[in-house]
């Protein structure tokens, strides 16, 4: 399901564009999934102009993808993917209530003075320290002072990358990637390490692929 901008969809892209804190939005929800955690039909999204693509998903019993619009508060690009019957239940009460969590691409193109360059060995060895320093430079966005311990160097699809967890209304996982003089920030949102939205946020990750 992939939602486009419409009037039911305003009050969660607003939530979404308060990347100073990363609220995407805070339900507590039991597992929406069946208990395969597979429910849904796999759905690939490609985006040329950003060379990425993944997969996730799509359906009642599965996830929803939200697109807000483009270029909000420096961010150029974003995916948010909810868990469909938690995301229904969210726009379709008449109560006031925060959006439910759930995963998040955040595309950011990096300014010249950021720029991280993949040329040399050896700029390509100094490549993590740099983004941590951009990570801490726009702390507002990555949430980098609450981090919960020293990033992690890792790989996406064989792009070197920052992992590290950071506390919030709830427990976040961060990925930062540099790809072509693009940021990518995935994000994931859970309350425990063991729910189904954490579990399928390692799914997601594993079928993200850059050109």
């Amino acid at each position: 399901m992939n939602t486009k901008l419409n009037k039911q969809t305003l009050t969660i892209i607003g939530a979404v564009l308060l990347v100073a804190t990363l609220v995407v939005g805070y339900l507590v929800f039991v597992n929406p999934f069946s208990d395969d955690g597979n429910s849904g039909t796999t759905k690939r999204v490609t985006n040329e102009t950003y060379g990425i693509s993944f997969s996730y998903q799509e359906g009642e019993d599965a996830f929803t993808l939200v697109e807000p619009p483009e270029n909000q508060a420096g961010i150029h690009k974003s995916y948010v993917i909810l868990p469909t019957k938690a995301y229904n239940e969210y726009k379709n009460s008449e109560d006031v209530r925060e959006a439910p969590a759930g995963m998040t691409l955040f595309i950011l193109t990096l300014k010249e003075e950021d720029s991280i360059s993949e040329a040399t060995s050896t700029e390509r060895a100094s490549r993590m320290t740099r983004l941590k320093e951009w990570a801490v430079k726009h702390d507002g966005l990555t949430q980098y002072s609450k981090k919960k311990a020293e990033p992690e160097e890792v790989e996406i699809d064989g792009v070197k990358s920052l992992k590290y967890q950071a506390d919030g209304l709830y427990q976040q996982t961060i990925y930062l990637a540099t790809y072509k003089n693009n940021v990518y920030m995935f994000v994931s949102q859970y309350n425990e390490e063991a729910d189904a939205t954490r579990t399928a946020f390692d799914t997601f990750l594993s079928s993200v692929s850059f050109d």
